[in-house]
């Protein structure tokens, strides 16, 4: 007996092995579904109206201005003349499409940049174009991190954070972060060093221990870009190898509050599972 049901479940096995699931994700977007339309705003002639071929599959633009979105049906703002290649990516379970397509504007329209972000930012367009941000050291909680997801208290440092001056010569409060109006670009200046997490202390060669993290060697990171997006939660992003404050690997930072002398933010972690907070001032 014993014999017999050994022979069956060896029969069975084989036949498990022989039938082995391949699993298929479906076609990829085709270039018809990456398509869209182009249509100069009636309210205004530096607002282009974008529309996706295909409606029913996810879109992400890329404005060739410094800004993106998502989403079917999009405008696009330029407040600068020039000439922009728009990109549409869609994206679908067999993988991803795109397209481009130029656009130019024909004049400045500088009223598109009274955003109350670019204002608070860079000054806006009243100011000299641009502003020093600085991390504020002598603020408590300046530094700071807590759980992701967030609990019932909110977005707030609740596992811990620094103290006034608590990181002194480390590479973070001398750090200065340059945001510009013309062209949304950012100049991180280092001053020759950076503060960051101790998990990526190997991806930048010399760093040191100190006060508990690293400090490492970093040149000045010049002319980068900074992007607001405004669906949701504002948020700021980041281009190229500039960053704000501690550095934890990502460069989107979520405006928790704003005003024309300071922002506080918060930004999450490369391996999940924390959420890390910095409050910066004007210098």
């Amino acid at each position: 007996m014993k014999t017999i049901l050994l022979s069956i479940l060896s029969i069975g096995l084989a036949l498990v092995a022989c039938n082995k699931y391949e699993p298929t994700l479906g076609p990829a977007p085709s270039a018809a579904d990456a398509e869209f339309t182009m249509t100069v705003s009636a309210a205004n002639e530096n607002i282009i109206e974008l529309s996706a071929n295909n409606p029913n599959i996810q879109c992400v633009w890329d404005f060739g201005n410094g800004s993106k979105a998502q989403g079917a049906n999009v405008s696009a703002s330029y407040p600068y003349a020039g000439t922009y290649t728009i990109k549409l990516t869609v994206f679908g379970k067999g993988g991803s499409r795109s397209s481009s397509q130029q656009v130019t504007i024909a004049n400045d329209d500088f009223g598109l940049l009274n955003n109350p972000y670019y204002t608070i930012l860079t000054g806006g367009i009243s100011g000299p174009g641009f502003k020093v941000w600085v991390v504020d050291s002598a603020a408590s909680g300046h530094m700071g991190v807590g759980p992701d997801p967030e609990s019932a208290l909110g977005p707030t440092p609740e596992w811990w954070a620094a103290g006034p001056n608590e990181k002194p010569g480390c590479g973070l409060y001398n750090d200065q972060y340059v945001f510009h109006l013309n062209g949304f670009k950012l100049d991180m200046i280092t001053n020759g060093d950076v503060y960051l997490h101790n998990s990526l202390a190997a991806s930048f060669p010399g760093s040191y221990q100190n006060l508990g993290d690293f400090t490492a060697p970093f040149d000045n990171q010049m002319n980068e870009s900074w992007l607001l997006t405004e669906d949701g939660d504002p948020t700021i992003t980041i281009s190229g190898n500039a960053f704000l404050g501690f550095y934890t690997g990502p460069r989107v930072y979520r405006i928790l509050s704003a005003t024309d002398s300071t922002l506080h933010l918060q930004y999450g972690h490369h391996e999940g599972g924390l959420k890390w907070y910095v409050k910066l001032k004007t210098q």
